[in-house]
């Protein structure tokens, strides 16, 4: 069989569109796929001049020139379609007699290959909106804050461990939220630990959870631990620098194998959380002092961000004082608007225990105020009298006098009855005692070592 007799077969049988232009441009042949394809019977262009069908056609280029174009996309305005075509010169006895071209209509293509970039600017602008959202209880003016903004916003797309650093109630933890709330881990848990607050002897069977029977009284049928509820999330581990030297070492050991073992369990179980980390301590002061492991330190303190206290950032007060009120109108049902001379008797106050410390006192403010604006007595007289930015103690926090009623009172009696009277007082005015550990001061591991000594639990 000659191939050649069956030619015409071949190119009809093509599901590629061909049509065959000869150097006068005339247009000498076109297959059933380009009629099919682009709609076109053949009665009305064999035997057109090109010219007058598409005056801009990249074959007439080639029939110019008699150099190819291969994979040459173009958009034919008398089909009004993008099409890719390989334009080749037709030769017969080393002479040109005209142009063969085989092309593609990508008009589908390119349609979506415009809704991809839609969809990537959608995208982009989106994750802007959700960036801006996610920090918006972040905003500041304050150069040192920004920074430390900025730099979650660059890492929080990432999986790197993250360590803050702050004093108490500078917000750490709303700094870890909305790290994660950017993060591509956003859809899945935020599990926060405070440290502090686990016993030692508890802390492996809450992070890593047990197996049934493991341990007497243990729950049938065993307990997931917190690390494996923020699956494919982000473990927030505040106050890690409360943690003690034998659950450091624990702690090391998983994120090194980034696996775990349940308690009572011998199979490994893979960890797939994000870390972040907070504390208001020096790690590099407690690593000399012996009281912090060296190399936990820079497992955690891959990306360090230092939270600055609210003294230092009290230009502020104005966007935290709207951000917090808008909590607290939703919580309490009231609408109470600030003036400008709030704000100012705000600014005089050092803040000790910053943004914490600022919602407590505008839930106060909030709670005593029965008109529609703050004025200056909803203020606690504590605050108002913080002028020379000292803190004045209120009548909650006045230490009582004690009385040494006999000569044979030890210094440590005492020291004990007027810690034992602080704490009852302390406790009876809190809420709870969460609010009673910030009150204090201290670790909620501390404040319950003095119930237990206090008889008081």
């Amino acid at each position: 069989m000659k191939l050649e007799h069956h030619l015409l077969s071949i190119l009809e049988s093509l599901h590629d569109a061909v049509i065959v232009v000869l150097t006068d441009y005339t247009v000498s042949y076109v297959n059933k796929a380009y009629t099919e394809q682009f709609n076109v019977p053949k009665d009305k262009i064999i035997g057109k001049n090109l010219h007058k069908i598409e005056e801009s056609s990249r074959i007439i280029e080639v029939i110019k020139s008699g150099k190819p174009l291969i994979n040459d996309c173009s958009y034919v305005h008398s089909l009004k379609k993008d099409v890719c075509a390989n334009i080749t010169p037709l030769m017969e006895n080393g002479e040109m007699i005209g142009v063969v071209t085989i092309m593609k209509d990508i008009s589908e293509v390119t349609h979506l290959e415009e809704e991809l970039k839609k969809y990537k600017t959608y995208s982009t602008e989106l994750r802007k909106q959700l960036d801006r959202r996610n920090f918006s209880l972040l905003n500041s003016s304050v150069y040192k804050m920004k920074t430390s903004v900025s730099l979650a916003k660059k890492v929080a797309a990432t999986d790197v461990t993250i360590m803050l650093y702050g004093e108490s109630g500078v917000g750490k933890e709303v700094f870890a939220k909305a790290i994660h709330e950017a993060s591509t881990r956003h859809d899945q848990p935020f599990i926060p630990i405070n440290i502090a607050s686990i016993p030692d002897n508890l802390f492996e069977s809450e992070l890593f959870g047990f197996e049934e029977g493991s341990f007497t009284g243990s729950r049938k049928g065993g307990k997931k631990g917190l690390i494996e509820l923020a699956r494919g999330g982000t473990l927030f581990l505040d106050e890690i620098g409360e943690m003690s030297l034998n659950v450091q070492a624990k702690l090391l050991r998983v994120i090194q194998e980034r696996s775990f073992h349940k308690v009572g369990g011998t199979k490994a179980i893979p960890m797939d959380v994000r870390i972040i980390c907070a504390t208001n301590r020096n790690l590099s002061e407690e690593i000399k002092k012996g009281t912090f492991r060296e190399d936990l330190y820079y497992r955690i303190n891959v990306v360090p961000i230092t939270i600055p206290p609210l003294r230092d950032r009290k230009e502020d007060l104005p966007f935290l004082v709207e951000n917090l009120l808008h909590q607290l109108k939703s919580k309490y049902g009231k609408h109470v608007s600030v003036d400008e001379d709030i704000i100012v008797a705000l600014k005089q106050y050092d803040w000790p225990g910053n943004v914490r410390e600022l919602y407590n006192v505008l839930e106060h403010m909030v709670a005593v105020c029965p008109r529609s604006h703050f004025v200056i007595d909803d203020i606690p007289d504590y605050i108002r009298e913080g002028t020379d930015n000292k803190r004045s103690e209120p009548p909650l926090f006045q230490r009582e006098r004690v009385e040494l009623r006999t000569t044979n009172y030890q210094l440590h009696e005492a020291l004990e009855n007027t810690e034992k009277t602080v704490l009852q007082q302390v406790i009876k005015v809190s809420k709870n005692r969460s609010d009673a550990i910030n009150k204090l001061g201290i670790s909620r591991k501390a404040f319950y070592a003095k119930l237990k000594k206090y008889d008081m639990m």
